[in-house]
C-alpha cells in the first residue's frame, strides 16, 4: 500500500509540475515586486476574501493556533479539506469526490460572506483587511492625470 500512495503522489506532482513552477515563479515575483503575494492586492489595493490564508498557513505551522484564527478561520476548513482529499486520493485512490467538492463550494460560500462581513466591519484595518496603497490601479491612475 505505501508503494501504492508514492506512486500516485509522484504522479499528481509530475503532471503538475509545470503549473506548479508557474505558480511559485508568480508568488516570488509578486512579492519581490509588489511586497505582497496576492494579484487582488497588487492590482486594485484591496484584500480578497483568501488575505490572510497563507499568514495563517504559517500561524498553524508555529503552533499559535488563536494567532490563525484571528487572521483568517477559515483555514482550519482548508486544512481538513487538504488531509481529506489527501486520505481520498493517495490512500484510497479515488479520482473524484463529489462529497468533498459539495463541502468545498459550501466553505467558499461561507468564506465569501465572512469577507463580505469583514469588510463591513474592519476595512481598513490591520492586515490583512487593510489597503496597499502602492498597487497598479492607482500608479495608472496617476499616470493617466499626469498626462
Amino acid at each position: 500500500m505505501p508503494v501504492k500512495v508514492f506512486e500516485r503522489l509522484l504522479t499528481d506532482i509530475k503532471s503538475a509540475k509545470w503549473a506548479m513552477v508557474i505558480i511559485i515563479a508568480c508568488f516570488v515575483f509578486f512579492k519581490r515586486i509588489f511586497h505582497s503575494m496576492c494579484p487582488l492586492v497588487v492590482l486594485t489595493g484591496f484584500p480578497c476574501p483568501g488575505c490572510g490564508l497563507t499568514r495563517a498557513g504559517f500561524a498553524v505551522l508555529s503552533l499559535d493556533f488563536a494567532g490563525a484564527w484571528k487572521i483568517h478561520p477559515f483555514i482550519y476548513a482548508f486544512i481538513v479539506f487538504i488531509f481529506l482529499f489527501c486520505i481520498n486520493r493517495y490512500f484510497f485512490g479515488k479520482q473524484k469526490m463529489p462529497v468533498l467538492r459539495r463541502c468545498m463550494i459550501v466553505t467558499l460560500i461561507a468564506m465569501l460572506i465572512f469577507y463580505g462581513w469583514r469588510m463591513y466591519r474592519y476595512f481598513p484595518g490591520e492586515p490583512p483587511m487593510s489597503y496597499y496603497k502602492d498597487n497598479v490601479l492607482q500608479r495608472v491612475i496617476a499616470f493617466a492625470e499626469a498626462l
